[in-house]
């Protein structure tokens, strides 16, 4: 059946929003409550692709084995225990949004991510096809096999840009969601960066801003997302209502890197 819907929305959920990441394998479920019921209720007007991170749970493990996005002989118990705590997440996760009345549809990154890195184009079709019959795929950040012996970690943040970047102009929106209000111009202030523009001339370098570790690696990403011409924001999941926000178009407490739209037609939002 063709959907009537035109607007695909990529959302991260962080780990920080589905788990506690102070406490080992600590799933956060009523922060994820919270953002499942807002996406329940625009669910019928916006196709939906979710991608989650590790937090407590694969995040833990890889740090705990030394294991990194650089492809390497990493510990057999450790691949094995990243694999497995991701599984058990992800199980929690769609089991959630299951009681708040989605429908949602586990894709592991294996089955659309190659050997050697390599994303596979009709897989990655797979996903906004089914996203298209009403379903809402959810993959996740894991451990990859690279190549012989070699594994890596393949983070959420990363899967967004993969998945922006293969489906081009149809997705309208991209979120991430976190456990902050957005991108901070400095910490100790708190003042917030509410907007920021692509320039095909410009870096991470040229912005003034405090991030470090995993929200640096998220901006990036953000980054090359935006050069799709495709608008990303980062919003507080602790505040699901900016959530909906954002997809009907509103102004919201957050940070958007508008994207680059040469060559690009605007996607309308939601009413």
């Amino acid at each position: 059946m063709e959907s009537r819907v035109s607007m695909l929305a990529l959302i991260k959920l962080g780990g920080s929003i589905v788990t506690f990441k102070d406490k080992p394998l600590a799933f956060n479920a009523p922060a994820l409550e919270g953002v499942s019921r807002i996406l329940k209720r625009i669910s019928d007007e916006v196709q939906i692709i979710v991608v989650h991170g590790g937090g407590s749970f694969g995040h833990y493990y890889s740090v705990i084995y030394d294991m990194h996005s650089k492809p390497a002989e990493y510990s057999k118990e450790g691949v094995s225990r990243v694999r497995c705590s991701m599984v058990d997440l992800n199980n929690r996760i769609v089991n959630v949004m299951l009681e708040q009345g989605l429908r949602p549809y586990t894709i592991h990154p294996s089955s659309f991510i190659g050997e050697g890195k390599v994303p596979i184009s009709s897989r990655v079709e797979e996903l906004y096809d089914i996203s298209k019959d009403g379903l809402i795929p959810v993959t996740h950040g894991d451990v990859m096999h690279y190549q012989d012996n070699l594994y890596y970690i393949l983070s959420g943040d990363e899967i967004m840009s993969i998945l922006a970047e293969h489906l081009g102009e149809r997705v309208s929106v991209v979120l991430f969601t976190l456990a902050v209000d957005g991108v901070y111009k400095d910490m100790q202030s708190r003042e917030l960066i509410r907007e920021l523009r692509y320039a095909s001339d410009a870096s991470m370098d040229d912005v003034s801003m405090d991030v470090t570790g995993g929200m640096r690696r998220k901006v990036r990403e953000g980054f090359k997302i935006a050069s799709l011409g495709i608008d990303v924001w980062f919003v507080n999941g602790m505040h699901p209502e900016r959530v909906e926000d954002v997809l009907r178009g509103k102004d919201t407490i957050g940070t958007v890197i508008r994207g680059n739209r040469v060559g690009r037609e605007g996607s309308e939002m939601v009413a």
